[in-house]
């Protein structure tokens, strides 16, 4: 038998003053409600009375949601001592359906519940918002990441998190790709974002001489409703699946640009342009085949990557010829590294078809004063042309002196 509920005048007002429904309801099928406070009334729309004539008192028909599962673990619960903590839908006088978040305290004496309720409406949609934004994000082609004013990386999609070249227990974008940027500082990037601009620049990832990631990204502000920023995305495009098939470096598109954003970016650094070419391929491919030509094609991607600095840049030009761009170094260092390529090219290179004898042509071309790039490609490619007409094998800086190896 079921206790009958009684509360002096202040208790009333305690309860009917708490912003949650509070009630004393049967342990039975219907949750048939003994007491229930004001603002549960509220929350489903009828008059005490009106509730009692319609619906019996019988808490159970709000219900929308199957609650089969939780009438069957009730006896389970008040067995192990257990409270009751649910969250499911109801139905309003309106017609309107909201969901509430149900805590429930078990009476033996007199077999009841204590239960509060409490209208989590708002958080479900925010709840069900955020996992519709996932879902999204997580079936976007790109990686993306949401960090804070101090790059503390506060969410990632998918595509970040499976990622094979970052690294998983990275909890800043700082530490993640700080090291990766080309031509730029992490400093920078955020500064420039906190001013409410969207910033462009590559990372590039590498292990024993081959490029395994290279990406370009965008740091994009993210701004509440009053326009504050409170948040930065980093949005990255996948460069290595535009990248040339065979060698997997840029292609001469990413080259050229990667050369104008900094030509604008930082005008006043000095840059040397450098065209490699391997001297006699198609006597390579003649000789040895086509497979060994290609993995010549693919060593040497690997000796060129091997001796740039953390802003440089190379590519495939096409053919047997690359470029490589040398970012902020003196011109003795820039000759120094092509003179080491030549070195290496003594080095016979191991193919299916036995070793390979090979040699390098490289023309360079300082660019100065925000020079373009057709005109710095036109002197390098000069120079190189005329270490062709000096018997191959050697560097030529344009109008420079020519270092025969």
């Amino acid at each position: 038998m079921a206790a009958q509920l009684t509360l002096d005048n202040r208790a009333v007002n305690i309860l009917n003053h708490i912003h949650a429904g509070v009630l004393y309801c049967k342990n039975d099928e219907h949750s048939t409600i003994l007491y229930a406070n004001d603002y549960f009334y509220q929350m489903i729309g009828y008059a005490k009375d009106e509730f009692a004539i319609l619906f019996g008192n019988r808490f159970a028909d709000l219900v929308v949601d199957d609650v089969s599962h939780i009438l069957s673990t009730i006896d389970q619960k008040i067995a192990q001592g257990k409270d009751l903590d649910f969250e499911y839908r109801m139905r309003n006088k309106q017609g309107d359906v909201f969901w509430v978040h149900d805590t429930a305290k078990y009476e033996r004496e007199y077999n009841c519940w204590y239960v509060t309720i409490m209208d989590i409406t708002e958080m479900k949609s925010l709840e069900y918002e955020r996992k519709r934004l996932e879902f999204y994000l997580d079936n976007m082609p790109n990686k993306i990441m949401i960090c804070d004013r101090d790059t503390n990386i506060i969410y990632q999609n998918r595509h970040a998190q499976e990622c094979p070249y970052l690294d998983r227990t990275a909890k800043s974008l700082h530490r993640l790709v700080g090291e990766h940027i080309l031509g730029m500082e992490m400093e920078e990037i955020m500064e420039r974002a906190a001013q409410g601009e969207s910033v462009d620049y590559e990372v590039r990832f590498s292990e024993r001489g081959a490029f395994v990631g290279h990406d370009r990204n965008s740091m994009i502000p993210m701004r509440d409703a009053e326009g504050e920023i409170i948040n930065y995305m980093q949005v990255s495009q996948d460069l290595m699946a535009m990248s040339d098939g065979l060698t997997r470096l840029p292609t001469r598109t990413m080259f050229e640009a990667y050369y104008d954003s900094i030509v604008h970016s930082q005008p006043s650094k000095p840059l040397y342009l450098a065209i490699v070419d391997v001297d006699d391929f198609k006597k390579i491919n003649d000789s040895c085949g086509h497979q060994a030509g290609d993995e010549v094609l693919r060593a040497t991607s690997r000796r060129l990557t091997a001796a740039l600095g953390p802003a440089d840049y190379v590519c495939r030009f096409g053919g047997d010829e690359f470029l490589v761009l040398f970012v902020d170094q003196e011109q003795e260092t820039v000759e120094e590294k092509c003179r080491y390529m030549i070195n290496q090219s003594l080095i016979p290179m191991k193919t299916q078809g036995g070793k390979v004898a090979v040699s390098y042509s490289i023309g360079i071309a300082a660019g100065e004063h925000g020079e373009s790039y057709e005109a710095i490609l036109e002197q390098a490619d000069k120079a190189l042309y005329q270490v062709k007409n000096s018997g191959k094998g050697g560097v030529r800086l344009y109008e420079g002196i020519c270092e025969g190896v």
